[in-house]
């Protein structure tokens, strides 16, 4: 009998327990938030219920500060008054300034007077008045921007604005409505419209007009694209922008890009007109012109991707007589690729495409171009490289090479205690080579095999000086690379020319590609020289030269000019960089042969952020050492250059300035292009028109004289 009473007495204090609970728990649910109340002056009303605040009066309640004059809480009816000088953030982030407001369930509900408000993607509202509803916030009278600057300061002047009788915030349909809307810029109305609405801060991309440009042409007279972006799914969209002309009638211009999940991304761009005037100059005198451009990255795994990058045109000048590509050469591929740790390797299918009207050698395709290389790290001997590159290359004149090469390298890096800092190198390489020349109609097949050995030394002194700290740093190499008796044999692809300079003075082969081998024995001499000066700048100055121990290979003529000889010619460059104010950068090749500057590069920089902004660039190569910019079909085809460009920007205010560049050939004595421009930048807008010349030509291509317009309204880019 006890055992049974004592069991209901254990049941029963179970039953008191589960009451209790569920009596807190409801008193919990009825009860108001947390609200907590600071000032200099607390007033509570007679019942209790009422908390005013007076004198920097501040509201706590959640992540939500509501700092003010005066702040009353009735606590019955869960309702904030707050006047004058009102300022409501959440978590430190204003969000809110007004002159009044009245505030219930929970903050959620209320009417505003004087709103200055922010919203969540950083746009800005001010209004006369408003309301906020769970599912609809009304401002009557009210401008709304994405000026970051007038954001922050609530007396800034607005460069641009919508101003609209009413803005409807719809929460359920994620969009803003305006009502009866004008758009100004400097405070004149540019254009009006009844309604407008367009997704509000939560809907990433939604369907709608983007902003329009303006173009003038010779050739297609007035030209305005008008882009419209159509919102497929989450993962892709088109983007539809006719570019409508008035003398060759609409280029129609379409993007379709597709993002996935794992990264992978895909994108099609194909644009045609018919064009309503023909030029009377081929290729522009077909009405049909089209163009496709396509690029793609499908991610396999965490190691392994494939993709592709192509672009077809119906003529060689389309793209660049409407301004939808500038390139003159282009490659298209398709390609498998793969990098794990320092291991990488690659299959591609490759065509090279020239678009200038010039006789040169017809363009390449490699079918196929496979990259292999892999590091090891052994126990006692490690940075040893095993790679192996096989090229199948073909020409439209039946022109064919298979070239198989297998290389292995070892390299590393040793200090003495004296500071002498020793870089040995050494690598082992066979090529193996299939070529048809169809020329002269012959066959050759070779099976070369090259060693690879050298050394470098450096011995860096450093100092500190009264004028700021310096490094000194002679350099030494010795280089040997048996003799390559073969190459002339072949069809050189990928090792025509190069541009000797500071930067490959140190390299034993200065081969470009894999088809020829620059042999022979070579000592490199060089010193550099490092100063971080007391002003915050960095000085830098390298020369140096290289000298053959032995008979060169004969196929190093001209083309490898700098090195075609028993000594180099002198190799040097000074630059000097201060903050980002100051850039100053020169290269020289001095021929010891013929006492001249073959290669002189100028680069200048200086700028001072809302003043000025210069840029000066001089190239003056004399036609020996100008051979990578040469007609390669035709050895004796090549000239020199000597041309300067530049760029100047002054500003005339604070927002205004004068923009002018432009390309000058001293040789030719005559601009190769040209363009001067007014530009306004300021925190809200930036503004742009401009009037360029370009009188280079290629068939229907000729000198063009273009208007350019176009505007950009910034957004807060904080959110």
């Amino acid at each position: 009998m006890n055992k049974k009473i004592k069991f209901l007495q254990i049941c029963l204090l179970f039953l008191i327990c589960i009451w209790a609970g569920n009596s807190i728990a409801n008193q919990s649910d009825n009860a108001y938030p947390s609200i907590y109340l600071e000032a200099d002056n607390l007033t509570y009303g007679e019942n209790g219920t009422t908390i005013s605040a007076l004198g920097n009066a501040k509201l706590f309640y959640k992540n939500y500060t509501i700092e003010a004059d005066e702040i009353s809480y009735n606590q019955n009816i869960d309702q904030v008054v707050a006047i004058g000088n009102i300022t409501m953030s959440e978590k430190n982030n204003i969000r809110l300034e007004a002159s009044k407001i009245i505030l219930s369930n929970e903050l959620k509900e209320g009417f505003i007077e004087g709103a200055n408000m922010i919203l969540q993607d950083g746009s800005k509202i001010r209004a006369e008045s408003g309301e906020i509803n769970a599912n609809e916030n009304i401002f009557r009278n009210a401008n709304y921007t994405f000026c970051e600057k007038c954001i922050k300061d609530p007396n800034c002047p607005y460069t641009w604005e919508f101003v609209a009788d009413e803005v409807v915030h719809d929460q359920s349909n994620k969009k803003l409505v305006f009502k009866n809307i004008k758009f100004k810029l400097f405070d004149k109305t540019i254009f009006g419209i009844p309604n407008f609405s367009y997704p509000d801060f939560s809907v990433k991309r939604q369907s709608g007009f983007l902003l329009p440009s303006y173009n003038y042409s010779n050739f297609y007279g007035h030209g305005i694209k008008t882009p419209y972006l159509y919102v497929i799914d989450e993962s892709s969209d088109i983007t539809f922008s006719p570019f409508t002309t008035s003398r060759q009638g609409p280029l129609f211009d379409i993007e379709y890009r597709k993002k996935m999940r794992d990264n992978s991304d895909i994108r099609v761009n194909p644009t045609f007109i018919y064009q309503a005037n023909p030029s009377s100059v081929a290729p522009g005198n077909e009405k049909l012109r089209a163009s496709l451009k396509t690029d793609a990255t499908m991610v396999i795994n965490d190691k392994f991707e494939w993709g592709w990058n192509a672009t077809f045109a119906s003529d060689e000048t389309y793209m660049r007589k409407y301004g939808l590509d500038p390139r003159t050469k282009y490659n298209s591929n398709i390609y498998i690729e793969g990098v794990h740790n320092k291991n990488y390797a690659s299959l591609a299918a490759i065509n090279y495409k020239n678009l200038l009207n010039e006789v040169e050698t017809p363009q390449a395709s490699l079918l196929p171009r496979f990259d292999y290389i892999r590091t090891l790290d052994l126990p006692y001997i490690d940075n040893i490289t095993i790679s192996a590159n096989i090229v199948n290359t073909k020409r439209e004149q039946e022109d064919e090479q298979l070239r198989i090469t297998n290389e292995i390298n070892w390299k590393n890096r040793y200090v003495t205690n004296n500071g002498v800092v020793i870089n040995p190198n050494l690598s082992l390489r066979n090529d193996w080579i299939n070529s048809y020349d169809e020329s002269d109609n012959q066959n050759t097949k070779l099976n070369r095999f090259s060693s690879d050995v050298s050394t470098t030394f450096a011995w860096p002194f450093f100092n500190k000086t009264s004028y700021g700290k310096q490094i000194i740093e002679p350099k030494i190499a010795l280089g040997f690379i048996n003799d390559e008796k073969t190459s002339q044999d072949l069809i050189n692809e990928d090792s025509k020319t190069f541009n000797f300079n500071t930067i490959n003075l140190f390299e034993n082969n200065r081969s470009l590609g894999f088809d020829r081998v620059d042999s022979g024995s070579k000592i490199m001499i060089g010193l550099d020289y490092f100063l971080d000066d007391l002003f915050g700048g960095n000085f830098e100055m390298s020369v140096g030269k290289s000298l053959r121990l032995d008979d060169y290979s004969n196929y190093f003529d001209k083309k490898w000019s700098g090195t075609n000889g028993y000594n180099s010619d002198i190799v040097g460059a000074i630059s000097y960089k201060y903050n980002k104010s100051l850039f100053f950068d020169y290269k020289t090749r001095y021929n010891e042969k013929d006492n001249e500057f073959d290669v002189n590069e100028l680069n200048f920089q200086i700028k001072k952020p809302k003043k000025y902004s210069l840029g000066l660039n001089y190239t003056k190569i004399t036609a020996d050492a100008n051979w990578l910019n040469s007609n390669i079909s035709d050895p004796q085809n090549h000239v020199g250059l000597n041309e300067i460009s530049g760029l100047a920007e002054f500003n005339l205010t604070n927002d205004w300035s004068v923009i002018s560049s432009g390309t000058f050939n001293i040789e030719t004595d005559q601009f190769l292009k040209s363009q001067i421009g007014l530009r306004f930048d300021d925190e809200c807008l930036a503004f742009d028109i401009a009037y360029r010349e370009n009188i280079f030509a290629d068939r229907d291509i000729s000198k063009d004289r273009t208007l350019l317009l176009n505007f950009e309204l910034k957004t807060n880019k904080n959110y």
